[in-house]
């Protein structure tokens, strides 16, 4: 990658699925710039999406819409990607049925991203998600 482009930074986005789908394709476009090469984009896109969705699932628990706050960086060696929300941590329900759809997406984070972070507290749940570039060959 030359020179990163600055960071994507977008606050207080409905957490709703039309906006979250416009944000993810607003990523993919700020990843594909970084000179992220296309399939690792789609994961970096992905992983994030997933971080959203379950804001718009989980976090504020009928309360009325909330928002979630979504930045990335773009750094010679990596990119980093912080989802936030300003709900409350709730456990996830086991679903009984012997073949679940659902209930998977923590698992989706940590297997598709190089590190994953998740921290919930009163203030919130923040997910940080990083992955490591390839140095570039000349």
């Amino acid at each position: 990658m030359d020179e990163p482009p600055g960071p994507f930074r977008c606050h207080g986005v409905e957490a709703v699925p039309q906006a979250l789908r416009r944000l993810r394709h607003d990523l993919m476009a700020w990843v594909l710039s970084a000179g992220v090469e296309e399939g690792r984009a789609q994961d970096i896109v992905l992983a994030s999406y997933e971080a959203l969705a379950n804001v718009a699932d989980h976090a504020y628990d009928g309360a009325g819409s909330g928002v979630v706050d979504l930045e990335a960086t773009a750094h010679p060696d990596r990119i980093e990607v912080v989802v936030s929300d300003h709900g409350k941590w709730r456990t996830p329900v086991v679903d009984p049925r012997p073949v679940s759809v659902r209930g998977r997406g923590l698992t989706l984070l940590r297997a598709s991203a190089d590190r994953a972070d998740i921290s919930s507290g009163e203030a919130g749940t923040v997910v940080t998600l990083v992955w490591d570039l390839a140095p570039v060959r000349p």
